[in-house]
């Protein structure tokens, strides 16, 4: 039997902050590594753990989709874990190859792409190869990535399709402060959308950001990094919040009653930036008319992604066939490599037993089905030479798992 890739792959909905949010984490992911690494059935794998998905990879001549879930277990015990069916695997080598590679490259959405995760995946690689976990294939797979992100970097204007509010809103802070080293920021209002961009903002560098809401209970589940990056201040402060700060975040759905336009009427230092993510408000329509204002709502957010989608039309339509013609490249290595593996592998068999007339143990426990007296050696060659050539026409290499079955078929129709 020949071995075979196959991916284990899960939505961790941490970034989308549901119940049954759950990550591996660094140490878990390097104990669930060592963990692969010591069993005999593992050939090569390789682990990609993100907040927002978990990819296992792995090679073997068995399934083993049931053990690796165990093991997932012990390293994240006494969590509650997605059950068992919510982890989605696949053996379709080229399938999976195809999922990882667009997932990479951000090529993965058919009409606008997504975000590229060529840094984790090159980070996730070298932590494998430290962990002794990569061979032959892996090894040859990660060389065409890269050159497949050299390829993209000198073809095509390499962009970051990120669509969603929280991304956009982080972005757009970007490029409205790139003069200011160290704005000061304040998120009025803290539910699920707030969250995200608090942890965009964070994960962007931005440091010390004031977080108001009517208790502090829904700050309480930050961790590490997070939990030490924010200033809490009650509804009451708000005005002062809205005096000492530079850039504004609100998420409340009743800010017309809230945040009072009084608030606004102090004489700034500097301008003040107000981004309202709200639905109902109508704050921004009467601060256009404030000189030390500038506000944003939700259409203006919606047209910066709608130009971002047009961009990244034109980029998908570029980038997306670059990566598909460098997949091609590593399927057809892998063919050939399976290929001469198997007939290898065929040779020995028939070396072994080419005196004693034992083919049937070879291939199955019936008599192979030929019209030829198996017992010279020269009639021997022949019929692997006929076998051999059949199997390269008429059958795929990469979908060759059983070799038994395969060869015994091929004998039988000769």
């Amino acid at each position: 039997m020949m071995g075979q890739f196959r991916l284990l792959s899960f939505s961790t909905n941490l970034y989308n902050l549901k119940s049954d949010a759950f990550y591996l984490d660094f140490e878990e992911t390097k104990q669930l590594m060592l963990e692969l690494k010591s069993w005999p059935e593992i050939q090569e794998s390789f682990i990609l753990s993100l907040p927002e998905r978990i990819e296992i990879l792995y090679y073997s001549n068995f399934d083993l989709e049931y053990k690796i879930f165990e093991a997932i277990t012990a390293c994240k015990s006494g969590t509650v874990l997605p059950i068992k069916s919510e982890f989605n695997q696949t053996s379709d080598e080229e399938k999976l190859f195809i999922h990882l590679s667009e997932l990479c490259f951000g090529v993965q959405a058919s009409n606008y792409g997504t975000t590229p995760l060529f840094p984790q995946f090159s980070q996730a690689y070298e932590f494998a190869v430290d962990n002794g976990t990569i061979g032959e294939y892996l090894e040859h797979w990660w060389e065409n990535i890269v050159s497949t992100d050299k390829m993209l970097k000198n073809q095509v204007d390499y962009q970051l399709p990120n669509f969603s509010i929280s991304y956009i809103v982080s972005d757009l802070l970007t490029e409205l402060i790139n003069k200011v080293k160290r704005p000061k920021i304040a998120i009025i209002g803290f539910n699920a959308l707030s969250k995200r961009i608090y942890k965009n903002l964070s994960n962007n560098g931005y440091g010390k950001i004031t977080i108001v809401d009517k208790t502090i209970t829904s700050c309480l589940n930050f961790k590490g990094e997070e939990l030490h990056n924010f200033t809490f201040e009650p509804m009451e402060s708000v005005e002062n919040v809205i005096v000492d700060n530079d850039i504004l975040i609100s998420t409340l759905e009743d800010a017309d009653r809230l945040l009072q336009l009084q608030y606004f009427e102090h004489d700034f230092l500097d301008t003040k930036i107000f981004i309202d993510l709200s639905i109902k408000s109508t704050l921004t329509s009467v601060l256009s008319d404030y000189d030390q204002v500038i506000p944003f709502n939700l259409t203006d957010i919606y047209k910066i992604i709608e130009q971002k989608m047009e961009i990244n039309k034109k980029w998908l339509r570029k980038a997306k066939p670059i990566v598909t013609k460098k997949n091609q490249k590593f399927f057809d290595w892998m063919d050939n490599k399976k290929a001469k593996n198997m007939l290898e592998l065929i040779k020995s068999y028939l070396q072994e037993n080419v005196n004693q007339n034992l083919y049937s143990r070879v291939l199955t426990s019936d008599e192979p089905m030929s019209s030829f007296d198996l017992t010279l050696y020269k009639i021997n060659k022949m019929v692997l030479k006929k076998s051999i050539e059949k199997i390269k026409r008429n059958t795929q290499y990469k979908d060759i798992i059983n070799y038994d079955k395969i060869v015994n078929e091929f004998y039988q129709y000769n």
